[in-house]
Parts: structure tokens; C-alpha cells; sequence
């Protein structure tokens, strides 16, 4: 987090801060208006890649609607929150991440297991709910860690399923003829989330080493590790969804295989034969 220094401590349009954590870069330093101008700025990239995979996505199915737009809503949340630093705009910022974790882990309990029933999502909302009530009224420490376990349980289940399912499918893949790109997105999901909360701790617990001013900085300029931190989780983010598509449609008998779309931008298609029986027998 930020030290108490005359820099991190500016005034801006929205002081004073409200928030129960505010980030190792330098508040109000290139805007008035935008208390965390890089956070505030690679926050959109998450609107970019959510919107992206929406549409690239190669069915309509709710479920993954549902899992892309709400990355959307993350990436808006992040805007209003770095940009502002105000309690109400980091509960927009932190609410969706939990709701869009909650969404992969849907998915991933599903496809592993099959329909569970009306009980599953009903568990899920109420926890949601408890979980959205508890984080809104609490600040400070006790608001940040609550957060940061919920949504890190939440991770651990979509590293576990889609660890299991990869395991699980790679074989069945291979026997029906078709290729197994699952290994080179589970590669690219894991790495680059991995070196994203690598980051993400140093600008937490070393911000002083690193905001490049203060006499324990040990850089001349500050490198915003959060803002990376946003384009590359996204980025991790948005592997790990599509490889959980890529499993929810491998369970379903679609083929999936993935190419770069425009070149640069993984997605998945699917096998138009089996699409089309698939949407007769529904």
C-alpha cells in the first residue's frame, strides 16, 4: 500500500480518500480529476478484453454472457474506483471481481459434474449475498482481507477444476481425432496470472522500495506495478475463461480448437457439424 508521504498525501477533486486501500501510485500527480491516473487508465483494458470475448464468444449460451460482460463491469468499477478512491466506487471495483470468479466456478462445477440442480445456484447466490452484505458494511483492514479471501478461495476452485478437467479431457481430446490445445491455454492462463500476482504483492508490501520517491525507494520512478497488474490478471483472466469454455464444450462433444483471431487475440470456434446436431437435440 502507500506510505504516508507528502506525495501520496495531494489533494485532488475527490479527497479526501474514502477507500479502505489505496495503491502505490502517486495520487493526483497527473490529474486533479483522477486520483490514480495510470490505475485509472489500464482499468479500461479490462472493459476491452471483456467486451472482446463477448464477442468472439461462439455460442449464445447465458452462462458465458454472463462470465464476459461482468469482466466488463470489473473493468468499469476499477475506473471509477482508482479514479476516485472513494469506499462506495472500490465496492464497484471489488463486488463484480467476486461475481465473476463465482460465475467461472459455476461453469467449471458443472462441467465436471454435470447439472447439479436448483440447489447449486442457489447456494451461490445466497453466499453472494452474504458475501456482498458483509464486505459493503465493513472497512478498513477487516473489509480489504475479507475480500481478498473470498475472492482467493474463489480462485483456488477455478485453478483446481480446470487443473482436473484438463487432466481429465486431454486423452478424451486426442481419441476423438481432435487437437488438444487445452495444454497451451492452461500454460498461458496459470503464467501470466502468476507473474500478475507476483506484481501485485511487490506493489503491496514494498511500495516503499518502489514508488520511486521517499529515501527507502531503491527506484528513481515508479514503474506502476498495479496498472500492469490490471492488463496482465485481465489477461489471465481472460485465458482462464476460455479455457473454460474450451472444457464446457469439450464435455458437450463440440471439438473447440482455438485460433488468434485478427492474428493476435485467442478464441475458440467450434465444429459447425456437431454445433448443428447439438442445437437440434436442444
Amino acid at each position: 500500500m502507500a506510505p504516508t508521504t507528502a506525495s501520496f498525501d495531494q489533494i485532488g477533486y475527490w479527497s479526501p480518500n474514502t477507500a479502505s486501500v489505496d495503491w502505490c501510485e502517486n495520487n493526483y500527480v497527473v490529474s486533479y480529476y483522477i486520483a490514480e491516473f495510470w490505475n485509472t487508465i489500464s482499468s479500461l483494458f479490462i472493459i476491452l478484453l471483456g467486451e472482446l470475448g463477448l464477442y468472439l464468444c461462439p455460442t449464445k449460451e447465458r452462462r458465458f454472457k454472463v462470465a464476459f460482460r461482468t469482466l466488463s463491469i470489473v473493468g468499469i468499477g476499477s475506473t471509477l474506483f482508482h479514479g476516485t478512491l472513494r469506499h462506495k466506487m472500490q465496492l464497484l471495483d471489488e463486488l463484480p471481481m467476486i461475481y465473476a470468479a463465482t460465475a467461472l466456478v459455476f461453469i467449471c462445477v458443472e462441467t465436471k459434474h454435470g447439472p447439479r440442480g436448483r440447489w447449486f445456484p442457489i447456494s451461490l447466490a445466497t453466499w453472494l449475498l452474504l458475501t456482498t452484505i458483509f464486505v459493503s458494511i465493513t472497512g478498513g483492514k477487516l473489509q480489504f482481507y475479507t475480500f481478498q479471501a473470498s475472492f482467493g478461495v474463489l480462485q483456488l476452485a477455478i485453478v483446481y477444476y480446470t487443473t482436473v478437467l484438463h487432466i481429465q479431457q486431454k486423452a478424451t481430446v486426442l481419441a476423438n481425432g481432435g487437437q488438444n490445445n487445452s495444454t497451451w491455454l492452461i500454460r498461458r492462463a496459470m503464467g501470466v496470472y502468476a507473474f500478475a500476482v507476483t506484481i501485485w504483492l511487490i506493489d503491496l508490501h514494498l511500495c516503499e522500495f518502489v514508488n520511486g520517491v521517499g529515501p527507502n525507494s531503491v527506484l528513481k520512478w515508479n514503474p506502476q506495478f498495479h496498472a500492469w497488474w490490471h492488463v496482465l490478471s485481465i489477461s489471465g483472466v481472460y485465458f482462464t475463461t476460455l479455457l473454460i469454455a474450451y472444457q464446457h464444450y469439450v464435455a458437450k462433444g463440440l471439438q473447440p480448437t482455438i485460433y488468434l483471431w485478427k492474428g493476435f487475440a485467442p478464441a475458440l470456434t467450434l465444429d459447425a457439424a456437431r454445433l448443428q446436431k447439438a442445437a437440434k437435440l436442444n
